[in-house]
């Protein structure tokens, strides 16, 4: 029909019927098709052996006891420190590079970093980059051009059949919705089979505080030592895993023409040079933390007693049952909880408890036990549908004696703050939670990607670390009290009638605020309509 023609009830008709029959023929293709192309070849590979010697191990942990079972940890809480250590840990790679990740932005930060992993590529280091379809779909020719470097195979987790475009994604998740809806979430970074980068981090400007818009207040670990040998098997559980698929074998991923590879690498040494001298790259290069590395001054803690807590792949299988599944994350950390007699601290960026998560935090308050809970203010939250899941928890969590926090929006802003941070090549006031942690009786922590949530419990795959520490959690309850502290975050209390109350700080002065605080009275009026719905298993 030309633009500018005049529609007649004929024409509205024909265009209805075509338009329909189109989808009804996409959702039939779709019910006869696979996400992969015939004819796939995946051939199993392993992770190498531990290099014996490996700079990236000798800068970045301490030399560890003859002892079998020992390993080092270090948080990372800062996101441009996060960023060093992987721009430097690839730089120095020597024989191999294993990367799994839910998201890799191609912003800023996510093109220094892809340059410094095609580096290693040309200097010989085995790359093997496993990324979950979720995000990859928008990137899958730039990832298919990464593929064709001899040294480099991506692997796509839960390919979809579609590339784009809303009626199409919208007819695959109609016909496929149960298989989509489930996610490989974990988050990994390993060093020639020797250090390994665990945490809620994905890629990208916002978890490493370079984004001007918003950014995400986030938690790493560096481990070195015998845990990451479970780190890597873990990988080649999920690499070789059938969900796994090489991308130049799933389908309508474009293929690579010759010389996209050259011109990929030079795009990447242009953005690298035009990077050089910015605020934020200069950050990066005095990072106190890697200072400290690089000059031999560790302040890793050194222990036997720490187990990677890892997700069955095949919990992501909607036709895998329950019982069927090895122990995963959900349960270590429900062990974890049952464990605990005197105090826990959870810090969970989405919370949604449901009503069985709710009734085993107040047993635990009957017990004695002290909890205490960390998320984001609806303001602060990103996703407002996950907040509607978690209000309905918060009266009777608080009539129970459960504390709650929320992390505040705006919570560095002061006058003149946001020159002054861009100044410092620090990244938008503006910030989210997005670390997923537990602190367990000050004597244990949990770091990972788990969230408290119905979706990190059931539906997509998660991994984390738990330590036995006393240093460490005394370290973890130092983040801890300052991201709680009334200038950063919301007390949520009930006043004398019941009601919900927002309390902090401005200046020197206390603020009772009787509403959601900084949040719009849109977001508040969907939060609220969101939580009639029964959506809570999808959140």
């Amino acid at each position: 029909m030309p633009w500018g023609a005049r529609t007649t009830p004929e024409d509205l008709s024909t265009y209805s019927f075509t338009r329909t029959a189109g989808v009804l023929a996409l959702a039939l293709l779709m019910l006869a098709c696979s996400p992969i192309r015939p004819g796939m070849v995946k051939p199993l590979s392993y992770a190498y052996p531990p290099a014996a010697d490996s700079p990236a191990a000798q800068r970045l942990g301490p030399r560890l006891p003859a002892e079998r079972g020992n390993s080092s940890f270090r948080l990372v809480p800062l996101g441009v420190d996060a960023f060093a250590l992987r721009a430097v840990s690839a730089e120095i790679a020597t024989r191999s590079l294993d990367l799994q990740y839910y998201i890799w932005h191609d912003d800023m930060t996510g093109k220094l970093l892809a340059y410094e992993v095609l580096k290693a590529a040309d200097r010989g280091v085995r790359v093997r980059f496993l990324m979950d379809d979720m995000d990859a779909r928008s990137k899958t020719g730039q990832l298919s051009v990464l593929d064709s470097h001899p040294n480099i195979e991506v692997r796509l987790f839960n390919p979809y059949i579609t590339r784009g475009g809303w009626i199409r994604s919208s007819v695959e998740f109609a016909l496929r919705g149960s298989r989509l809806n489930r996610r490989m979430h974990n988050k990994a970074w390993l060093v020639d089979s020797r250090v390994a980068l665990i945490g809620g981090r994905n890629v990208g400007d916002e978890y490493f505080d370079a984004s001007g818009e918003l950014n995400f207040e986030d938690l790493d670990l560096v481990v070195v030592g015998e845990l990451v040998d479970d780190a890597s098997e873990q990988f080649d559980r999920y690499w070789n895993n059938e969900w796994s698929i090489p991308i130049a074998f799933v389908r309508n991923v474009p293929k690579p023409k010759p010389g996209d590879l050259d011109q990929m690498r030079e795009r990447l040494a242009l953005n690298w040079a035009n990077a050089q001298g910015s605020p934020f790259l200069q950050r990066a290069s005095d990072s106190l933390l890697m200072e400290s590395i690089l000059a031999g001054q560790t302040t890793s803690i050194v222990t036997s007693r720490a187990r990677l807590l890892v997700d069955d792949p095949r919990k992501v299988d909607p036709d895998i049952e329950t019982e069927e599944l090895e122990s995963g994350v959900r349960e270590g950390l429900v062990a974890a909880l049952h464990d605990s007699d005197q105090e826990v601290n959870l810090i969970s960026p989405y919370f949604v408890p449901g009503d069985n998560g709710s009734k085993g935090l107040l047993l635990l308050e009957k017990e004695g036990v002290e909890v205490s809970v960390l998320t984001n203010s609806l303001a602060a939250s990103d996703v407002a549908a996950v907040h509607s899941g978690y209000i309905r928890y918060r009266k009777p969590l608080l009539e129970g004696g459960v504390d709650l926090y929320e992390m505040k929006l705006n919570h560095h802003a002061e006058p003149g703050d946001t020159e002054r941070r861009r100044r410092l090549g620090l990244g938008s006031s503006k910030a989210s939670l997005h670390t997923k942690a537990a602190i367990f009786d000050d004597r244990r922590v949990f770091v990972g990607s788990f969230n408290l949530d119905p979706r990190s419990a059931w539906a997509n795959s998660e991994m984390g670390v738990l330590i036995e520490s006393e240093e460490l959690a005394r370290q973890l309850d130092r983040v801890y009290r300052t991201s709680i502290a009334p200038q950063r975050s919301y007390q949520v209390q009930l006043d004398d009638d019941g009601k919900l109350a927002w309390v902090d700080q401005v200046g020197d002065q206390p603020r009772i605020q009787k509403r959601e605080p900084d949040a719009s009275l849109f977001r508040r009026m969907l939060t609220t309509i969101l939580s009639w719905l029964p959506i809570e298993p999808l959140l």
